[in-house]
């Protein structure tokens, strides 16, 4: 019983405490807007922010799906009439021609939706 009256009068004590402290106005800086509002790159909107990530998103992809298609010549080249590894190279080609199609696909879909709602493009 004792420690309960003890945390009790603690927490009490801690919430009235709480109602003096007397907070300021505080403007933080837009972390995403490095060199300041009218600056080149600067991402001070939602469509802007999606906008940024889409084409930042679809870059990786491509880049990634490139490398694959690297790979998967380089699979080609050394198979030397192995079935296995032919058969290897083959999934890696189809899958980085995915990846290519995704990629595509995230960019149109997202300028679908954008012309559905009746968005205009950020600059």
């Amino acid at each position: 019983m004792n420690k309960k009256v003890i945390f009790i009068v603690s927490c009490v004590a801690l919430i009235s405490l709480s109602g003096a402290v007397l907070a300021d106005s505080v403007a933080l800086p837009n972390p995403l807007c490095p060199g300041g509002t009218g600056s080149n790159g600067c991402v001070d909107s939602f469509p802007t922010l999606i906008a940024a990530i889409t084409s930042f998103v679809t870059t990786i992809i491509g880049a990634l799906a490139a490398l694959m298609f690297v790979w998967a010549g380089i699979l080609f080249v050394t198979s030397a009439g192995n079935e296995g590894r032919l058969e290897k190279a083959k999934k890696a080609l189809l899958w980085a021609v995915i990846g290519v199609g995704i990629s595509l696909a995230g960019a149109g879909l997202v300028a679908v939706i954008r012309n559905v709602i009746g968005a205009t493009p950020p600059p």
